[in-house]
């Protein structure tokens, strides 16, 4: 077996040699809630898969029953529950253009919102489900979801919310970056999450403290919490290719598959787990993380800590970080500037637990925040004018 460090160099880096600066693609969950209050109905959500089915989708992957979890079209769109059918999602093909990605993306939501409405049922924009109190975990009876389900329940975290997945929701974002820029990208979004968080916190908490980002609490403090690298912030800065590895070489594996089921044992980081005898190369395709930026094996830099956003506004973080990445030498100049000024010595992961915690005031004062927060929608809004595909309206209702 090769040495760890060319395991995660085919895994995490050779899929970016030839990317341009381009493609972008976006993943949109949403809270899927009975308007009445109370717990949803399963048959009925779950029905609404055949009539996904009479709209010119496919079902590609199957619950361990036979259920219909994954809808595709020819466009390669997916239509999903994920985790739960608390929460449901659209996987949206990449493409160049983040406009044309919402066409598509409108004509779904608009179908599904229709059929969801035949019984007081809808979809959200939030990143917490609001009738957390009042519902049930509605498990998805999905392979890796019982995976994941079967971890967090065997290496509990601090919360005690040990089925959280069933109850948040997301946006992510994929960026096509080339090789040569990975250092400076993935060191660029890091510290951007407390930015991030600034813009599109919308995930309140179940104990009623009021926090803006409940999610980021949610996964820091639970199993997978234990689980090095794999949640939360990163507080590093790349300089090379290599020291991207390098912060690999440190994340946990914490499953992996054997005789075509699951396993789940004691988080171990990559470069121990693939000296042990029982490691085998593909297990590396097992890998799952949490964190607010990564680095896929699709080539692309996904960002994943954005919250679920209000009707009107879900497209802005995808925009944002698109604009952010068209426009990296000014987004990273104001931020340097900021800092200076500032006199700011706390880490990414503490700013953006300030954040989390609506007490950003400890960062620097309300009026500098909302300065920064508009000079890197403009940042952004330039780098998208740049692209010359008009996407730069997706950040028109933006206010800083």
């Amino acid at each position: 077996m090769r040495n760890p460090r060319e395991i995660v160099y085919d895994r995490f880096i050779k899929p970016f040699e030839g990317k341009e600066t381009s493609n972008v693609g976006v993943e949109l969950e949403f809270p899927l809630i009975n308007t009445n209050g109370g717990d949803i109905d399963i048959p009925f959500v779950a029905s609404i898969m055949d009539y996904i089915e009479e709209k010119g989708f496919s079902c590609v992957l199957f619950g361990v029953n036979g259920e219909k979890l994954f809808m595709e079209n020819e466009k390669g769109d997916c239509l999903s529950f994920d985790n739960s059918y608390n929460n449901f999602e659209f996987s949206m093909m990449y493409g160049d253009s983040l406009l044309e990605i919402k066409r598509r993306f409108d004509s779904y939501y608009e179908m599904v919102q229709e059929y969801l409405a035949r019984k007081n049922h809808a979809l959200i924009g939030r990143g917490t489900n609001p009738n957390y109190k009042n519902i049930s975990v509605n498990h998805t009876p999905f392979s890796t979801y019982n995976m994941v389900h079967e971890y967090l329940h065997k290496f509990a975290g601090t919360h005690g919310y040990n089925d959280f997945p069933a109850f948040m929701s997301s946006v992510q974002t994929h960026l096509d970056i080339p090789q040569s820029d990975i250092p400076k990208a993935y060191t660029l979004f890091c510290r951007l999450d407390f930015v991030r968080g600034l813009l599109f916190g919308n995930s309140p908490d179940f104990e009623g403290k009021g926090w803006r980002i409940f999610r980021d609490y949610l996964w820091e403090n639970s199993g997978f919490g234990n689980c090095p690298c794999i949640t939360g912030s990163i507080d590093r800065t790349f300089e090379s290719v290599d020291d991207v590895i390098d912060f690999y070489l440190e994340k946990g594996m914490f499953n992996r598959i054997r005789d075509e089921k699951y396993e789940v044992f004691v988080p171990v980081p990559i470069k121990e787990y693939f000296l042990r005898e029982d490691a085998r190369e593909e297990d590396i395709e097992c890998y799952l993380s949490f964190r607010n930026v990564e680095l896929t094996s699709r080539g692309t830099l996904e960002v994943r800590s954005d919250c679920t956003q209000k009707e009107g506004r879900f497209f802005m973080p995808p925009a944002f970080n698109l604009g952010i990445l068209n426009n990296m030498d000014e987004a990273e100049k104001a931020l340097n500037s900021f800092f200076a000024n500032c006199n700011i010595t706390k880490t990414n992961s503490e700013m953006r637990k300030l954040v989390n915690e609506c007490r950003e005031e400890e960062i620097a004062p309300p009026y500098i925040l909302d300065e920064l927060c508009g000079q890197m929608i403009e940042i952004a809004r330039k780098g998208l004018m740049e692209r010359g595909k008009d996407e730069e309206v997706l950040l028109e209702n933006e206010k800083p």
